[in-house]
This record gives structure tokens, C-alpha cells and sequence, in this order.
């Protein structure tokens, strides 16, 4: 089970629940009872089991009780969401770096906010804004991990999938201990203006790198080539005809051909 021991270096606000409906509720709840500005803000939440666990766009995050990793970070923060436009792609990284780190291999980021592992979904993330664009707002950001495979199955995902417990024997405490305490870095650096425009580290966990993808958005089908983001986040998609676009993460969905 998850322990508060597992957890003691990490210096924050954590909550471990047993089962709840959703991480990223309980810490949008947390930070607006707390009524305070940044650092002292910042919150976590992980459970072992969420009954209604929710993805990008609507969608279900299946999540089975005491298998995986599921991990909230909530803050209120003095900056508007226009600064966030590029943060899942930034916890994205983090997150991939940790997997890595444990010893996963070919571990990528697929634009806006999924990990893969040997091509494969291994972590999803949903961040969640309130407030307005230019002077405050609060933040959640959601992880969910596979850390055991067979706690999962095909009819569930509908889509290949991955799990940390086929690589290494790595402990969610781990992982999460890590991935925590970057996440509340990187808010910090936000805060104070000091995250670089261009995210540097990007084309080396790109997972749609060059590769040929249909974008869907709305009823509307977009075939192109990915040629990586610009400096707001956004995916550079180069059409049939050469000429390039830019998506944003919340028009859009992608599928590599």
C-alpha cells in the first residue's frame, strides 16, 4: 500500500486516500479550502483507487484499486493560465525522465500530454485551469501511471498499453517522490519567469517526431507530418501541399498512421 513513510522526502502538503472519485477533484478542493497564495499552496493527493478517474477530453481513466499510480498536484499560483500554455508538455518530460530514469526504455512524450513506452500508453496527464489569463489561477495537475499490467485489459484500454512492472520493480513512492517534487520546481520557476520559451529537452521525448499523423478535430480529419512544437506549445503538422499548421492541445486529437 501507499505509505506516508514512502513519501517522507517529499516536504508538501500530501494526502493518501484509499478510494475516491477523482485525485484531481480532491486537490482542486484542497487548494481552494486552503485559501493560500504560492508556495504554501501547493497540495497533493494520491489514492489507491478512483471510481470515477477521468482523462483528456471526457474520456475514463480505468483505475483498478492499489495497482497503479494515481497522483494529484494542486496550487493556487499569482500568475495567469496564460502561462501554463506549455506545462503538460513540461510534466510530460518530467515524467518520462523518471521512467527512465528507473530503467524503462524508449520512453516519449506524445503531444499534448501522454507517455509511451516502446510505443506504447504507459502514463497519461490531465491539467486543469481556473482563473483568469493574466494574474491568477488555480492549477491541478493530474498523472495516472500503469504500474501492473495485469491489473489492466484490452476491452478496457482499447488501445496498446504498457505497464511499469514489465521493465523494473520500482515502488510507486518512487516515482512519485521524484515526479512531486519536479512538478513543484517547475510551478516555482513559472512563478518567478524563469522557464525557458523553447522547451530544450522536447525532440529528444518527442513521440510523433516526423512521423505521418491524422489529427481529428471536431468531424474534420487532418493528415501531416509532425515537425515538433512552437514556442506556445502548439504542434507543427506540415500538410500535403508543404505549407505548415499549428494545433493547439485543446483542439485537437491524434493518431500516428
Amino acid at each position: 500500500p501507499l505509505t506516508d513513510d514512502g513519501l517522507k522526502d517529499v516536504p508538501f502538503d500530501i494526502s493518501i486516500r484509499s478510494i475516491t472519485e477523482s485525485t484531481n477533484t480532491d486537490a482542486q478542493l484542497r487548494v481552494k479550502d486552503k485559501v493560500l497564495s504560492w508556495p504554501e499552496s501547493f497540495s497533493v493527493v494520491l489514492a489507491e483507487q478512483q471510481t470515477a478517474g477521468r482523462g483528456r477530453r471526457g474520456k475514463q481513466w480505468i483505475s483498478p484499486y492499489g495497482a497503479n499510480l494515481y497522483l494529484s498536484c494542486g496550487a493556487s499560483l499569482p500568475v495567469g493560465a496564460s502561462s501554463l500554455e506549455t506545462l503538460s508538455l513540461h510534466v510530460g518530460i518530467i515524467l518520462a525522465a523518471a521512467l527512465q530514469d528507473a530503467g524503462l526504455p524508449d520512453v516519449k512524450v506524445k503531444w499534448p500530454n501522454d507517455v509511451y513506452v516502446q510505443g506504447k500508453k504507459i502514463a497519461g496527464i490531465l491539467i486543469e485551469v481556473d482563473g483568469d489569463l493574466s494574474s491568477h489561477c488555480n492549477v491541478v495537475i493530474g498523472i495516472g501511471v500503469n504500474f501492473t499490467y495485469k491489473s489492466l485489459s484490452e476491452e478496457q484500454v482499447l488501445q496498446p498499453y504498457s505497464a511499469v512492472d514489465l521493465f523494473c520493480e520500482a515502488r510507486r513512492e518512487d516515482i512519485a517522490t521524484g515526479v512531486i517534487q519536479q512538478i513543484q520546481q517547475r510551478l516555482d520557476q513559472i512563478v518567478n519567469g524563469l522557464v525557458r520559451v523553447e522547451i530544450a529537452e522536447w525532440p529528444e521525448y518527442d513521440f510523433l517526431r516526423n512521423k505521418k499523423v491524422t489529427l481529428h478535430l471536431g468531424a474534420q480529419q487532418i493528415e501531416g507530418i509532425a515537425r515538433g512544437i512552437d514556442w506556445s506549445g502548439n504542434l507543427k503538422i506540415e500538410l500535403g501541399d508543404g505549407s505548415e499548421r499549428l494545433f493547439s492541445g485543446g483542439e485537437v486529437s491524434v493518431r500516428t498512421q
